[in-house]
């Protein structure tokens, strides 16, 4: 299983993923397409740190946190539109635009926006995530001093608090209804 597979299957039930592509029979295909791109745009212009079967996770810094059109393009992520009805990419992009403009405000020199964190859906509460993320930081610390993400998950909150993360923003973004959680955390506080 690829790394975007893997971040396809731990997302499949995520608020987001499912409000943007509410068909379960296509929303694996297409977050793999996603994430395919996804993590080939942050492998090139920030980081990923991939366990086979287990997990996955890749940062950017602010320069490269929100993919423009440019991006999109070059990345690949323009496959979407063959593969996906345009309803549902323009779900995708409305609503990471309405929740990138909430992370904003916390990108600023010297921080690293977490892009993602998954980990394969059987193995969740064992620890995994939050072993990945500390390995994460390791990496994280030695350049830059903030790392700041974003979740539309509940039950990430929690999670995130635990692993010392402040929560710097809470609101509802007006184009999906769903509520988008940033959260700050100093990389010196990881060592």
């Amino acid at each position: 299983m690829t790394a975007a597979q893997l971040l396809a299957r731990a997302f499949q039930e995520d608020p987001f993923i499912r409000w943007a592509e509410p068909d379960p029979a296509r929303r694996q295909r297409t977050m793999t397409t996603v994430y395919e791109a996804r993590l080939g745009y942050s492998g090139r212009h920030g980081g990923r740190l991939f366990e086979p079967g287990v997990g996955s996770v890749d940062w950017m810094p602010p320069s490269h946190a929100s993919m423009g059109l440019g991006a999109i393009i070059s990345s690949g992520l323009w496959r979407l539109a063959l593969i996906t009805p345009p309803k549902v990419w323009w779900r995708l992009s409305a609503h990471e635009d309405a929740a990138m403009a909430r992370v904003r405000p916390f990108l600023g020199d010297g921080s690293v926006y977490l892009g993602s964190l998954g980990v394969e859906p059987s193995l969740a509460g064992r620890g995994h995530g939050g072993r990945l993320l500390q390995r994460t930081f390791t990496e994280l610390a030695r350049r830059w001093r903030t790392c700041v993400l974003r979740t539309e998950q509940p039950r990430n909150v929690a999670f995130y608090l635990k692993q010392g993360f402040t929560l710097v923003d809470e609101s509802v973004a007006p184009v999906s209804g769903l509520r988008v959680w940033v959260f700050s955390l100093p990389l010196a506080k990881t060592r």
